[in-house]
């Protein structure tokens, strides 16, 4: 088993190793006279150490560490890294290394109290919506806004919100709830719209603000205290007719004298609730706050304050509830929650630059000019590939991006707005190609100076490759070769008993045949390669 977790721990670990590393350290070991550094080997050993899993020792997790090496050579012989989907799932893995390098999270002591003070009570609202799609272009979207501008006078004139929602907001909740968006506190929306909505008194309208979504105009309608989170057990008695009503009332009046009397509640939880999950598990209701679930049980599971606390039997529409309060936690010290607002804001777009924010900070770096005049080339369909595209439209670092380059770009594109309003068009597929190209110029600026991200890339192509090749060599035969597991079978034969059959014995064979087809070609990997271990350095690492 301790193996298994090693090997396990390469696979997920290869990506994440050689961080903060200037030069590789001794040749631990060669495979066909190709050296492999000790730094990579050395970190995920140690990494791994740090676990609650039995230690490997040095020699063991190196005999693993190379069998991960031999597969990825082995994968490479197989050129496994030219099939679309190893490519695809490679591209996926290097936009992944790269977002985390363009957009770090930043977590400052500024949004942790932002964040802090914002949870301290959830918010009521309503909105006007005035879409524009993320196509808009720059005439649709000032409509846009002179619309949502005159809707804003119009609601400081006196003019009824719920009319004007009605009639003119683009939210599709407003027929059902006249733009009512429930409760929400910090977290539960969009940032923008969260720090709008934080910023108004009750009673108040914002001005019209812009997200992804289009203008947005919004009422506060109350703010009430955020009473933190809960955890509860939980025994359910459902019914659905008036008899089964009466037998439920008895049953769950019986239980809960039980409870009070020293009954262990998981027990009747798993012999009598009707909600299985709560009873197998008597903490499987996860934390909850305000406005998550039914009101009744709300009012009287947040008015619980001791832990082990049993409540009063609660009935809700065709059931019958009894509550145990199992943890508690609230947002009254911002100590007691800096953890969890931490982790909150680093899984939150208000911990990273926005894509705008980064090309406008490149832009700046790297001496940006451009020459927009020149779009005007592109403006004719028939003439722009006639016209004389020599001269740069745009200089980033020094490198010129030229109009033929853009032209190139534009011949790629398919648009089915592309004659509704050619010149927006253009405009927009220059912003576009502006905006890729920069970015383009930045990886490859980050992934020259940046030996942590290229090592990265690299042992996440690694991991990929090694799924393939396992896939390949294992998986598929393992459950796809009918013949090769019946073979497989019939040298087993004398485990099993005779009057077992082989339909019955199927499944666990496949398990043992999928095993014998992986060590298998493990052998294969150590016999047929040249693999030379420097012994000294192993005892570097034993020390």
């Amino acid at each position: 088993m301790k193996r298994v977790f090693f090997y396990l721990f390469v696979l997920v670990s290869c990506p994440m190793v050689s961080f903060g590393q200037s030069n590789p350290i001794d040749t631990l070991f060669s495979i066909n006279n190709i050296p492999y550094s000790s730094q990579e080997f050395l970190e995920i050993y140690q990494e791994s150490s740090h676990t609650k899993q039995k230690q490997l020792s040095p020699t063991e997790a190196l005999d693993l560490y190379i069998l991960f090496q031999l597969k990825v050579q082995d994968a490479k012989q197989h050129r496994m890294d030219t099939l679309p989907i190893v490519k695809h799932d490679i591209e996926i893995g290097k936009e992944i290394a790269f977002n985390a390098f363009l957009y770090p999270s930043t977590i400052s002591e500024e949004k942790i109290r932002e964040a802090f003070e914002r949870l301290q009570y959830f918010i009521r609202a309503r909105q006007i919506l005035v879409k524009t799609n993320k196509h808009a272009n720059t005439e649709d979207t000032l409509v846009a806004y002179h619309e949502a501008q005159k809707i804003y006078k119009d609601l400081l004139k006196g003019k009824s919100f719920d009319k004007i929602a009605r009639k003119q907001s683009d939210d599709p909740l407003v027929k059902e709830k006249h733009g009512e968006l429930g409760y929400f506190t910090a977290f539960d929306m969009d940032y923008k719209f969260e720090s709008a909505s934080y910023a108004l008194q009750v009673g108040e309208y914002s001005r019209p603000f812009r997200t992804q979504f289009g203008y947005h105009i919004i009422q506060i309608l109350e703010k009430t205290p955020n009473p933190g989170k809960i955890k509860l057990q939980h025994i359910l008695l459902s019914y659905q007719s008036n008899k089964e009503q009466k037998e439920a009332k008895e049953k769950i009046d019986s239980l809960y004298t039980l409870l009070i009397n020293g009954a262990d509640f998981s027990q009747l939880a798993n012999k009598y609730s009707t909600y299985k999950h709560s009873a197998q598990n008597k903490e499987i209701l996860p934390w909850i706050g305000l406005f998550e679930t039914h009101p009744k049980i709300e009012q009287v599971a947040f008015k619980m304050t001791k832990i082990g606390e049993i409540s009063k039997p609660i009935q809700t529409n065709l059931a019958y509830h009894i509550l145990q309060l199992t943890a508690k936690k609230d947002y009254s010290s911002i100590d007691s929650c800096r953890e969890e607002i931490e982790e909150m804001i680093a899984n939150d777009s208000r911990s990273k630059q926005s894509p705008e924010e980064l090309i406008a900070q490149i832009k700046k770096d790297y001496q940006f000019t451009e020459n927009r005049a020149l779009l005007s080339n592109f403006y004719s369909i028939l003439d722009y590939a006639y016209a004389d595209l020599l001269e740069p439209l745009f200089s980033l670092g020094g490198k010129d991006y030229s109009q033929e380059e853009f032209a190139d770009y534009l011949s790629l594109q398919a648009s089915k707005d592309i004659y509704e309003n050619f010149i927006e068009y253009i405009n927009r597929t220059y912003d576009k190609f502006t905006n890729n190209s920069i970015l383009a110029f930045y990886k490859k600026q980050l992934l020259a100076n940046n030996k942590e991200l290229a090592s990265l890339i690299q042992n996440y192509e690694n991991r990929v490759l090694v799924f393939a090749i396992t896939k390949q060599k294992v998986l598929i035969p393992a459950t796809n070769n009918s013949e090769g597991l019946l073979e497989f079978y019939q040298s087993q034969k004398e485990k099993f008993k005779p009057d077992v059959s082989f339909e019955s014995i199927k499944e666990e064979l496949t398990a043992e045949y999928k095993a014998y087809l992986n060590d298998t070609w493990e052998n294969e990997l150590r016999t047929n390669n040249r693999i030379e271990i420097s012994q000294s350095t192993v005892n570097k690492i034993a020390q």
